[in-house]
């Protein structure tokens, strides 16, 4: 099972023949450390993003110690051979950022998904020689699903963009990590998710954020978050009764 986590390492860290079974993905968010390497020692600083397969390895943490993500992935998108480090790239930094948020706080079922997807294309690109940002086009069809919390169909996307529909998903998910199709149905749940807070019956809020029906939202959200929506409404109004809420079972 995927592992995904931000801690912090007290000053003074000394870690030897630190083992790690899988490939692995360290960002230092904050401090740093120095690592050995077969010529001397590398410094780690704040921002880098250490890539590497199983392997074992030593590090000493320095006076501040360090606040780290940790990625460790069973079935990684990422091939390495050696350890690769990735450093002075303002937008790895800002989505390991994002990430260790979500892992840590109250939105992790909704958000990590997305944005683990998203930072792993980041780095594959990287490390595939291609670390170029979005074109202009491919961000103004984010701003757009943002916008309509991703009811607009993918064809009117295209047209939108001006390119081919195959070369918007195409491109799309190279740079996001997840189809595009994936990407819009994960914005209409964030829209029920919203909705679920307020009295709105279930069906309503099925149809306000963009589903057939309520069948159709539970369905999707069980799939992705593992909960339905009655449960997840009870969970934002403890004090509520299903019979206040909906007069319609989840």
């Amino acid at each position: 099972m995927d592992c995904i986590d931000a801690f912090a390492i007290p000053a003074g860290t000394r870690f030897r023949r630190h083992e790690h079974g899988s490939v692995h993905v360290c960002a230092v968010l904050e401090g740093g450390f120095v690592e050995r390497e077969p010529d001397g020692w590398r410094d780690v600083a704040p921002g880098t993003v250490r890539v590497s397969g199983a392997a074992r390895h030593d590090c000493d943490f320095g006076p501040a110690g360090a606040l780290c993500l940790l990625l460790e992935l069973d079935d990684a998108p990422l091939e390495v051979a050696t350890s690769r480090y990735l450093a002075g790239d303002s937008r790895l930094a800002r989505l390991a950022r994002d990430l260790a948020a979500a892992a840590s706080g109250p939105a992790r079922p909704f958000d990590l998904p997305g944005l683990t997807a998203e930072f792993l294309a980041q780095i594959a690109r990287r490390l595939g020689g291609r670390d170029g940002p979005p074109p202009p086009w491919l961000g103004r069809v984010r701003e757009l699903l943002h916008d309509t919390d991703g009811a607009v169909p993918v064809a009117t996307l295209a047209r939108e963009a001006g390119v081919h529909r195959v070369h918007l998903a195409r491109t799309f998910r190279d740079h996001f990590g997840v189809p595009i199709t994936a990407y819009a149905r994960q914005r209409r749940l964030r829209s029920a998710r919203r909705l679920l807070a307020g009295d709105l019956p279930l069906a309503g809020v099925a149809a306000r954020a963009g589903f057939a029906d309520q069948s159709h939202l539970t369905r999707a959200m069980r799939q992705a978050w593992g909960i339905t929506p009655g449960a997840l409404r009870r969970t934002l109004h403890p004090f509520k009764t299903d019979r206040r809420i909906s007069a319609h079972p989840s």
